[in-house]
């Protein structure tokens, strides 16, 4: 009975994370005139934007022929860690629903899940740059790839109007460091058991949710953030480590069936 509760609690935070994304995740309504559209993209600061009253860079003219190729770059980059994304969120739901059925699912190398914290840090740094970045309104430093000025000052860079994304993912990579080392130093405790599932959860939601960002680079905002899909990548890695310690944490249960 334990085991079987278990297992329907597995399943359960997986659809409860499905249900809450789709639910908050509503792609806002477009810019209207002048706004990020392959005709008009958004402006890089940089290039010659002007910044509005409440501190957002807004594009008043047309980017120049150089300026706009690099805005309209790094498509074929992002629509590729779009894919990725959709993998590692495929992998976590069917070990979900294999375990949900009593299945064996396929895990990576018990262990591998050291690599969890390691990631963790190197998107603490991408989400705590992008964090600067919104918060401060300066220029980005975007490389070569996409224009990530032009993401960032476009409105979606807010959730809600007031939550910086670079700041929601800042929280994010805390969440999962801070469950990692509950898992890792509270063994044996209620703690311990629970940090896998709350970790799996968060890489979900995580996942989830920077699908919808990179939707709207790739559909609505017209331009690619690097640093986004660094982070992306740094996400999904993040899923498909986290589902094997939440397999672990049902072990022990079993024993007790």
């Amino acid at each position: 009975m334990f085991k079987t509760s278990l297992r329907t609690a597995f399943l359960m935070l997986v659809l409860a994370v499905l249900t809450f994304s789709s639910a908050s995740a509503q792609t806002p309504a477009p810019f209207g005139p002048g706004s990020c559209a392959p005709e008009t993209p958004c402006a890089d600061p940089v290039s010659g934007g002007a910044v509005q009253a409440g501190g957002q860079f807004a594009a008043t003219t047309a980017l120049p022929a150089a300026a706009a190729a690099t805005a309209s770059s790094g498509f074929g980059l992002a629509t590729a860690v779009m894919v990725l994304l959709v993998l590692a969120l495929l992998y976590a739901l069917v070990a979900a629903v294999l375990i949900a059925l009593g299945q064996n699912a396929p895990l990576l190398p018990s262990g591998a899940s050291v690599l969890i914290p390691i990631l963790a840090v190197l998107g603490l740094g991408v989400a705590f740059y992008l964090t600067y970045v919104e918060t401060q309104n300066v220029a980005a430093v975007c490389g070569p790839v996409g224009d990530c000025n032009a993401v960032q000052s476009s409105p979606y860079a807010k959730l809600f109007n007031f939550l910086p994304v670079g700041l929601l993912g800042l929280l994010g990579y805390v969440g999962i460091l801070a469950m990692w080392a509950v898992q890792r130093v509270g063994r044996g405790s209620l703690a311990a058991r629970l940090a896998p599932f709350a970790l799996l959860g968060m890489a979900l939601f995580g996942v989830l949710f920077t699908i919808y960002l990179t939707y709207l680079e790739l559909f609505v905002i017209h331009a690619v953030c690097i640093w986004c899909l660094t982070s992306a990548v740094i996400m999904a890695a993040v899923l498909v480590l986290a589902v094997q310690p939440a397999v672990e944490a049902l072990t022990p249960a079993e024993s007790e069936a």
